[in-house]
């Protein structure tokens, strides 16, 4: 199995990550997840100076949710989505279809993101 691990720099509140689970197979209904996923880096991170190059990450679907801890806030996700791990979205970017797990905050709409075969 092929890992893949990299940060959510942004992403949906907890209603729209609720909704889409809720609605992932409803075939009249779409719900649209985006999550801004860091290919890399431009400086470390740490650098005050340092700004993400985005990944294309597309047609996510959340098909589990599990809370995290006790706050409320933090979930563990799985699901489905294309993407091009290996570019930035320039034009003629090849999708492929992966499985993902994730931990996303929905307070500081933080977290990561790990893609699989």
């Amino acid at each position: 199995m092929n890992t893949n691990h990299y940060d959510i720099v942004n992403g949906p509140n907890k209603d729209t990550l609720f909704d889409a689970c809720k609605y992932a197979y409803a075939k009249n209904s779409d719900i649209t997840v985006d999550f801004a996923v860091a290919a890399g880096y431009t400086a470390p991170v740490s650098s005050h100076q340092a700004a993400y190059i985005p990944m294309s990450v597309i047609d996510i679907r959340i098909c589990g949710i599990e809370h995290e801890d006790g706050s409320g806030e933090s979930f563990n996700l799985k699901g489905y989505c294309s993407a091009n791990l290996s570019s930035s979205g320039e034009r003629g970017a090849v999708y492929k279809s992966y499985g993902f797990v994730a931990y996303y905050n929905t307070k500081k709409r933080k977290g990561w993101i790990s893609f699989n075969r």
